[in-house]
């Protein structure tokens, strides 16, 4: 028989203790609440290390970009030294690295740190290392860059071709620089109602200019004088007049001399030269200065003016004297051809650069003998024939068929010098195309020289952005090799630079082109008598609706545009637009050329200036590489 005892009161306690279950869910709840509490408390130390990493960063990218810039004239360490010391963390840079090249800079920077834990600590780990590694570079590979600068009327408001030009400038010098020399090209086209590509160029293209003709003064050689007298016309109407029956009593009489005696006084004149020998000008002195007494008829000074001006240029020769423009009083200013002349006293057509710059030098009347030089003037030139007419610019007619490629034009056809629109004398030269001082710069590396022409640039009439685009485009096309090596031969080109454009496509090349205009394309006039002397003194608009013709509407001409950006984009061409205080319509029409939305800017006044360094930048290419 068993025998049962009797438990203690201590055994019963423990043993109820071993198998009551009440309390574990708090245990654990204990445990899981203190390992979430370390991972939130990890978290922290965790969000506060990559904070600090950021800062360092940031700091550590936007120092090395600042010292890889190859226009940085500091040393790279220094840079990235001063960088990271203004953002307070200068004890943490720990190294600096620089390597230039001729065409490039590579700067490398690392920085460290060590954070202490405030969580973390509790599972052993005291403090968090906070590491950053940066490193930029800038390299110029070849670069080719046709920059297209809008040089309309209406660029004049609101110091638009002000701003311009200081964007411009230093768009070129940041671009042209000492390590780019031999790499990086720029073309500098000026468009307004067209583009001239200058004479040389004009000459490759077989350009053909016009010749002089016999007329009256008042229109073609075909037409009567104003109110249809024939007995004081001149030229050959006043041959035809002295056979007239009305002018039997003798009134019928030509007038002489190369020049119409001025209304007013005279206030300045321009005498142009020819010294390579195309009859268009090169070289221009002004005489200033005349008393209100002076003589009024150019014919009684203009032999001792020629002769006096030619022995102070070694320039020029009294040889290649052309003709004379007149500025003074309310009369508009006016050309007249003396090399050549057939018509008399007549106005011709030809440049009338009495404002602005001029290829030459100014003079003072009071400081000329005239009739004590004139024995010294050669009468002679004055018999030549077959002589151009002196154009002051060079543009040809590019037509819509030529719009579907990137070549040069094919067109010898010239475009007529005339102005459609009012011109502000003070800022613009007569004419739709311009000048020969404003033409084409090709393929320049002299940053000086194509600053000094941008300051010079003088205002034309018309916007003819299409025309702008198809020669920068056209100045990127391998294709124009040829007329490259031509331009080195006339010594308007780097022979360093035989062998561009560029292939398309090729992996060390890269190609922009830059726009920056104010407003959108215009229609296309021409006057309906392109060798009207008129043409050259008195607006189309002013002349009246006979005058002149619609060449091309708007928008055919927007067509083209479009076309010559969309050949640019495919063939891998960079396209940078600016649209400068256009309108929004405007704006918009532009923006379908750049090469995305990036690369489009619509600024406002002295917003351009920073635009431009804006794009000189991510053409130079410097960019972070880890």
């Amino acid at each position: 028989m068993r025998q049962t005892g009797t438990r203690s009161p201590l055994s019963r306690t423990v043993a109820r203790f071993v198998h009551e279950e009440d309390g574990n869910l708090t245990v654990f709840s204990i445990f899981i609440l203190m390992c979430v509490m370390l991972m939130c408390g990890a978290a922290v130390d965790l969000a506060q290390q990559e904070s600090e990493r950021v800062r360092l960063q940031t700091t550590l990218d936007r120092a090395v970009i600042a010292a890889a810039d190859l226009d940085q004239r500091q040393q790279p360490v220094d840079v990235v030294a001063d960088y990271v010391a203004k953002a307070g963390l200068g004890n943490y840079l720990t190294s600096v690295t620089s390597t230039p090249f001729f065409n490039e800079r590579t700067v490398g920077a690392d920085a460290g740190m060590t954070m202490d834990t405030l969580f973390l600590r509790l599972a052993g780990i005291d403090t968090l290392d906070v590491r950053a590694v940066s490193m930029a570079e800038e390299r110029i590979a070849n670069v080719e860059i046709s920059l297209v600068l809008d040089i309309s009327g209406s660029m004049r408001w609101n110091n638009r071709i002000e701003n311009t030009r200081e964007g411009a400038a230093n768009f070129i010098r940041k671009v042209l620089t000492e390590e780019s020399e031999g790499i990086t090209t720029l073309n500098v086209v000026p468009f307004a109602g067209h583009v001239n590509p200058g004479t040389d160029i004009f000459a490759y293209l077989r350009g053909e200019r016009p010749k002089l003709k016999g007329n009256n003064g008042w229109g073609n050689g075909d037409q009567d004088a104003p109110g249809g007298s024939l007995c004081n016309n001149n030229a050959e109407n006043a041959e035809e007049g002295a056979e007239a029956d009305e002018c039997s009593d003798g009134t019928a009489t030509a007038q002489t001399g190369h020049f119409a005696e001025w209304t007013q006084a005279i206030s300045n004149v321009v005498l142009y030269f020819d010294t390579d020998g195309d009859q268009v000008f090169d070289r221009a002195h002004k005489i200033e200065g005349f008393p209100e007494n002076a003589p009024r008829d150019m014919d009684d000074l203009y032999k001792g003016a020629v002769a006096w001006v030619a022995a102070r240029d070694n320039r020029i020769d009294a040889w290649d004297f052309l003709g004379v423009s007149i500025k003074g009083g309310r009369e508009k200013t006016r050309y007249f051809q003396v090399k050549g002349n057939l018509n008399g006293p007549g106005s011709d057509l030809g440049p009338t650069k009495n404002n602005g710059k001029l290829p030459g030098r100014t003079y003072r009347y009071s400081d000329i003998d005239f009739a004590g030089w004139e024995s010294l003037y050669p009468d002679a030139l004055e018999a030549a024939d077959d002589v151009n007419v002196n154009m002051p610019g060079s543009c040809v007619e590019i037509y819509d068929s030529e719009f579907s490629n990137s070549a040069l034009p094919t067109s010898s056809d010239y475009v007529p010098h005339f102005q459609f629109w009012p011109r502000e004398a003070e800022t613009m030269d007569w004419g739709w195309c311009p000048g020969e001082d404003t033409a084409i710069q090709y393929y320049s590396s002299n940053a000086t020289q194509l600053v000094d022409f941008i300051n010079n640039m003088r205002l034309h009439d018309g916007t003819g952005l299409q025309y702008g685009l198809k020669y920068a485009l056209a100045l990127l096309d391998p294709a124009t090799r040829a007329a490259v090596s031509y331009l080195i031969d006339e010594g308007m080109v780097d022979s360093q630079y035989i062998g561009r454009p560029i292939a398309w496509g090729d992996q060390e090349t890269e190609k922009f082109i830059v726009v920056m205009t104010d407003g959108i394309v215009t229609e296309q006039f021409r006057p309906a008598d392109p060798d009207s002397p008129l043409n050259g003194e008195l607006e189309l608009q002013s002349q009246g609706r006979h005058s002149y013709v619609e060449a091309s509407s708007q928008g055919n001409n927007l067509d083209n545009m479009h076309t010559q950006c969309a050949l640019a984009k495919s063939q891998g061409v960079t396209v940078f637009m600016v649209a400068y205080e256009t309108t929004d319509a405007a704006a918009a029409e532009l923006s379908h050329c750049a090469s995305s939305d990036s690369h489009f800017f619509h600024v406002q006044g002295s917003d351009v200036i920073e635009t431009f360094d804006i794009i000189a930048r991510q053409i130079n290419n410097l960019r972070l590489i880890q």
